[in-house]
């Protein structure tokens, strides 16, 4: 039977014509416009495994490029910058280190036949920075990438100091390296104002789509130059925390406050921006302190936790134009973070909480929040700051037990823990101001985290801060927090049960492996100090070691120091359940 004309149309319809091969590049031209196109479907990725694989294929092509024309500026600005990116997609120190090195001799070598690109400058300063953050988190001596120096990075490279002496000599470079980008961009903005506002008389009036255009550039001129400003501040500000005599350490401290008071300047001046956002500038002072948040913070009762749903929209894209109040929020970000540093630096030096320095910080993250009240960066700031205030007045006064000795007081208590009316043992003395006062900054610090996860609520790192939160208010020994503290368990437990969910099949963002598993040690802590919690404990360990924990883990952190959240009891506990095979 012959088959009808309508299937047979419908058939041959239906067949695949072979997909057309694409030519693959040959020439220098074609190896950079096939690179500039990777990079830009990486861009649109942004993060993840597609941007990766669109980055590391641009690099290819550069890399093709190079070979090529190996003296071409532009082409090894490109590969370098590639290589820098990269570096965000991996949580290996040792790969880290490798793409730093690759990308540094790529930026060293475009500078030789372009001495005065202000980008390159920018970039190389910025990678010696990143490997100066790198190197001192990390111990090369016992890694293959100290024996895989191919790459020459820096005058240092066969320095053998300690990490933070070889950190500090390339701190100093990159400093001196954005000081002259810095020299260039801000020839170039002189240049740009004379353009775009030119002396009565000495143009014809120029047309305003024109005056418009040029008036965006001169904001992006500025922007760059704060962006600048900004950055040698942050390489100023580690290398005060680094260097060992205190008056170096106030010199680089003083010289990365001036910087920004700089930027400040540009990001306040009107004539750089466009006329809609001269209000921006309001921020241009420090703020006041938002003290009135902590007033009665001391009374309220603990609220649970509850499932994180973001209540906010994702922001919408914007154009390409550099935004006045984003840049004095990037400002008065790096004037909180650079207080910080030097409240950790006085505490090292001195042995003493500069509360004037935490309260300075606290101004310059509400100028952002008064801005920008979503600003997930600074709120997540916020908490942190509020919390290390807390933890620091809390070890200074004592009043952070270890867990046995807090088991011990509650078996001897008159205390009902969790009941609202029962807050004090009989005959307990009265409470101190300065209990008082940590139990505020710890309930300031809940409420920026909380804050922070109404935007981005699977944000791992925000779960783990509230979870490390609310454990360290378990151990505070005040009436209003023995009062709390099971519900203060209680959602420790909940908020790293968030945290792991959040990532533990491994495809969160910016998560690594050693996170993962400090989430599930911090969770079992938890749950070992709540009662009637034993088997889950051993199931969240069970969990840590299919996740990759060890005994030699467990045994190295109690050589070192296991840090604010996870307590020595704690890690001999599991050890000990590490050797019984969990």
């Amino acid at each position: 039977m012959k088959k009808s004309s309508t299937n047979s149309k419908h058939s041959n319809k239906d067949k695949k014509k072979p997909a057309k091969e694409v030519p693959q590049p040959q020439t220098w031209e074609e190896y950079m416009e096939e690179g500039v196109l990777l990079e830009e479907k990486g861009e649109r990725y942004a993060t993840g495994d597609k941007a990766r694989r669109f980055y590391e294929k641009a690099g290819d092509m550069y890399n093709k490029a190079c070979k090529l024309n190996p003296e071409d500026s532009d082409c090894l600005y490109n590969f370098g910058r590639v290589l820098y990116i990269l570096v965000d997609f991996t949580h290996s120190p040792c790969q880290k280190l490798s793409l730093l090195n690759a990308s540094i001799e790529r930026f060293r070598s475009a500078l030789i036949y372009d001495s005065d690109n202000a980008d390159t400058l920018f970039n190389l300063a910025q990678a010696l920075t990143t490997h100066a953050e790198v190197i001192q988190d990390h111990d090369e001596d016992d890694e293959e990438a100290e024996h895989d120096h191919e790459h020459k990075h820096s005058e240092s490279d066969h320095f053998h100091g300690s990490p933070e002496e070889r950190a500090a000599l390339e701190l100093q470079e990159a400093i001196q390296l954005f000081e002259n980008c810095y020299i260039i961009q801000q020839r170039e903005l002189y240049a740009a104002v004379k353009e775009t506002h030119p002396k009565k008389g000495d143009t014809e009036e120029m047309p305003n789509e024109l005056a418009e255009q040029l008036q965006e550039e001169l904001a992006n001129n500025a922007g760059v130059l704060i962006d600048t400003l900004i950055s040698t501040s942050q390489a100023l500000t580690s290398l005060a925390f680094l260097v060992d005599t205190v008056d170096r350490s106030q010199k680089y401290y003083k010289q990365a406050g001036e910087k920004l008071e700089i930027a400040l300047g540009v990001a306040g001046d009107k004539l750089l921006w466009p006329a809609s956002e001269e209000e921006s500038s309001s921020g241009k002072g420090k703020g006041k302190a938002s003290s009135a948040s902590l007033d009665s913070a001391e009374s309220e009762d603990v609220m649970p936790a509850l499932k994180p749903v973001s209540v906010f929209r994702e922001a919408e894209s914007q154009d390409g134009a550099v935004s006045q109040k984003e840049k004095i929020c990037d400002i008065h970000l790096q004037y909180s973070n650079l207080l910080s540093s030097q409240t950790d630096r006085n505490f090292q030096d001195t042995g003493k909480i500069s509360e004037e320095l935490y309260e300075n910080s606290l101004q310059h993250l509400d100028v952002v929040l008064s801005l920008q009240p979503r600003h997930v960066e600074a709120l997540c700031d916020k908490g942190d700051l509020l919390g290390a205030w807390a933890q620091g007045l809390a070890a200074f006064e004592g009043a952070v037990p270890g867990l046995s000795d807090i088991e011990k007081w509650d078996s001897g208590s008159n205390i009902t823990l969790g009941n609202s009316d029962a807050v004090a043992a009989e005959g307990e003395p009265k409470k101190s101001t300065r209990s008082n006062r940590i139990w505020q900054l710890f309930a300031s610090a809940t409420r920026a985290f909380l804050s922070a996860l109404e935007v981005e609520s699977q944000n791992t790192s925000i779960l783990e801060k509230l979870g490390d939160i609310h454990w360290s208010r378990s151990l505070l020994t005040s009436p209003v927090a023995l009062k709390n503290r099971a519900m203060l368990l209680n959602n420790a437990s909940v908020y790293y049960r968030f945290a792991w969910e959040s990532c533990r099949d491994g495809s969160a963002e910016n998560v690594d492996e050693e996170q993962r598993l400090e989430i599930l040690l911090s969770w079992a802590q938890v749950l070992r100090a709540i009662p009637g919690k034993e088997e889950e404990v051993i199931r969240v360990l069970k969990q840590w070691k299919r996740c990759g924990g060890s005994k030699e883990m467990l045994t190295d952190m109690l050589e070192g120091q296991s840090g604010d959240i996870l307590q020595e009891d704690f890690i001999e506990f599991a050890l000990k359940q590490a050797r019984k095979g969990l």
